[in-house]
Formats: C-alpha cells, structure tokens, sequence
C-alpha cells in the first residue's frame, strides 16, 4: 500500500509539474458560491477511477473517504489520494490565478469553472 501512495504521489506530481502553463490573459476563474454550511470540496469517486467537486460538508467528505478506505478497493483508496492532493493544491488557488480551459477548483470555498475570458 505504501509503494502504491509513493507511486501516485511521484505520478501526480509529475502531471503538475510538467502541465503547461496557463495564459492568464485568455482564461479566467468563474466562480460559483456554495450554500451556507457547505464548501467546495474534493471527494473520491464511488464507482471508477477519479475524483468529484461538490459543495459539501466536511462531515460528509470524511464520510465518503471512510467508506473507500474501509471498501478495500485499490481504486477507491487511489481516489482518496487523489482527492485530498487536489485539496492540497486548491488551497493556494485566487480567484485572479491563471488556469487551464475547463478545469474545475475550490477557489476559496467556492468552485471554479475555468473559462476563456
């Protein structure tokens, strides 16, 4: 399990670095608050490989990390991985970073929808 975590940390971290840069002056972050109570958060998909965005509560995230890890499922814990490095990443997201046509964010506690400007 751990090679597994070193592995997906080494891979992701390659994807990021070696994205292309964003062109600030042709994409921007359209922002879409979330409901009182709830924030932009990431969650590790149910069925298949990836990761959500959704307006949530941290107790429902911590809930639907639990269920992956305690599924046994590979791919579900690779989701739970996946997921909480995108939280990381978000975290330093504004609302004026640059980003890549299509990606999605939790800039702030809001989820941003990359646009062209």
């Amino acid at each position: 399990m751990g090679r597994i975590l070193v592995a997906l940390t080494f891979v992701l971290g390659f994807a990021v670095l070696s994205a292309p840069a964003a062109q600030a002056s042709a994409t921007r972050w359209e922002i879409a608050p979330c409901a009182s109570g709830t924030k932009a958060l990431w969650l590790p998909r149910v069925t298949g490989f990836g990761t959500d965005i959704s307006c949530t509560t941290e107790e429902a995230r911590s809930a639907a990390v639990k269920s992956a890890v305690d599924s046994g499922s590979p791919t579900r814990v690779m989701n739970v991985t996946i997921a909480s490095a995108q939280q990381l990443a978000d975290k330093s997201l504004k609302p004026d970073s640059p980003c890549v046509l299509g990606a999605k964010g939790a800039v702030g506690e809001a989820i941003g929808t990359c646009v062209a400007a």
